[in-house]
């Protein structure tokens, strides 16, 4: 197992225009690079601890919130991470790779299987409004999770719930919690179990520890399905990338 070792180191309206037509998408789809596809996987040594079983980007029905969405961090950074973009910068529409389970286009993690109105609305914006407009989207579909968390974890959970969905980030989370002394139970949902376990619990010791687990849940997976292999590596380094750069407080 590859371990996480980093000791030393629903939306709302925004007045988008929702017409698209799949001329103005597919003038712009780059083919994907097929330099991560051909990158080896090896198998991690140890065995993975037992996490409950994730559906793909499983999105559970958004919940009512009464936080203020200007009060919640504004996720350029996760926009940063997921957009393709053109010469000067702006995220493009892209096609996304045979196996990858997000439908046939994305634009900035967005893709048209999962997020089909909000993907149309902002494929057909001006290339340079598309970053803004995808990362107001992101803060206002993950503010329903996100607005039960600590300060100090809203960014990386902000992340981690658009990465893998809120039900997949709650297990991640939960997982933690256990693997840090916690009598919680892998559900999926933020409980007020969970929530008062999370208070008991230093941040960045829960953000570290819901990153070993979705790091074993990634492996684990892509050992069942050879498919998942490919996107191993990224996965991986998405992984230590968010707690490198969100997890630090």
């Amino acid at each position: 197992m590859a371990r996480f070792d980093i000791s030393g180191s629903a939306s709302r309206q925004t007045g988008l225009d929702r017409q698209m037509t799949n001329d103005s998408i597919r003038s712009e789809i780059e083919p994907r690079q097929k330099v991560e596809a051909q990158k080896a996987f090896v198998a991690p040594p140890q065995p993975n601890p037992q996490i409950s079983t994730l559906t793909e980007y499983e999105r559970p029905e958004p919940m009512k919130t009464q936080s203020n969405l200007d009060d919640l961090p504004l996720p350029m950074q996760t926009v940063n991470w997921e957009a393709r973009r053109d010469k000067q910068g702006n995220p493009i529409v892209y096609q996304l790779p045979a196996g990858d389970m997000g439908g046939k286009f994305e634009v900035a993690g967005i893709n048209d299987r999962y997020h089909p109105e909000a993907f149309k609305a902002i494929s057909s914006l001006p290339a340079e409004e598309r970053a803004e407009a995808a990362a107001e989207y992101i803060r206002s579909y993950t503010a329903p999770f996100v607005s039960q968390l600590p300060k100090p974890m809203q960014a990386f959970a902000q992340d981690l719930a658009f990465n893998r969905g809120m039900g997949g980030a709650a297990r991640y989370i939960q997982q933690g919690l256990k693997d840090l002394g916690q009598d919680i139970s892998v559900d999926g949902k933020l409980g007020p179990k969970t929530l008062a376990a999370i208070n008991k619990v230093q941040p960045k010791a829960l953000m570290q520890a819901a990153s070993q687990a979705q790091l074993n849940d990634e492996y684990r997976r892509a050992e069942i399905d050879p498919r998942r292999k490919k996107f191993i590596q990224g996965l991986e380094n998405r992984i230590r990338n968010r707690f490198s750069t969100l997890g630090q407080i």
